[in-house]
């Protein structure tokens, strides 16, 4: 008599890789939890009845149980990046700013022959231009929470030249960053 088809593991290999589908889809991350945990509790089922011989095919399920674990540890892999490396998930940091956020963050940059400028998180980053004058250049961003490492550089478009420039990063206020140079000026913080 043959036995019967391993059918949680085979849903359970099915979940499994549906978490990984998922995993790094950003309005869908959340589902890869609950995709690959009942994935990996239906693969350990389906080889526990082929174990003790109720259904066949134990590799599908050995395979499913494999699949769903892995999936669990590289969601919790990817929110642990998110999290703490990237900037935080999609309410992370805001370039422009956004009304209503709790912080803000200006980027400041004079320069006196002008300067192409860098800013934002350590994972985003956009560009401008600063004009050639001692007016500041400007930008603004904002945040509800995480943990970011900002970062603001702006360097002379023309090596040659001596060109005085300064930088600052501000937080609600408060200036947590704040560098000169004559070609090339680097501002970093750590704020949240």
């Amino acid at each position: 008599m043959k036995p019967r088809r391993n059918t949680l593991g085979i849903i359970g290999l099915v979940c499994g890789l549906a978490a990984f589908g998922v995993v790094f889809v950003p309005v869908a991350t959340l589902a890869a939890w609950p995709l690959a945990g009942g994935g990996l509790v239906l693969a350990i089922v389906g080889a526990v009845q082929a174990s003790r011989g109720t259904v066949g095919n134990r590799g599908v399920a050995v395979t499913g149980a494999v699949i769903s674990a892995l999936a669990l540890l590289t969601t919790a892999g990817w929110l642990v990046y998110q999290t703490y490396f990237s900037g935080g998930t999609a309410a992370g940091l805001h370039m422009p700013a956004v009304s209503g956020d709790k912080h803000t963050v200006a980027f400041v940059v004079t320069a006196n022959g002008g300067a192409n400028v860098r800013y934002g998180s350590l994972n985003t980053q956009l560009t401008g231009t600063t004009p050639s004058s001692t007016d500041a250049w400007r930008q603004q961003a904002s945040y509800n929470s995480g943990a970011y490492l900002l970062t603001l550089t702006a360097d002379s478009p023309n090596g040659s030249v001596n060109n005085q420039i300064s930088c600052s990063i501000t937080v609600d206020g408060k200036k947590v960053a704040e560098n000169t140079g004559t070609t090339i000026a680097l501002c970093t913080a750590n704020v949240g």
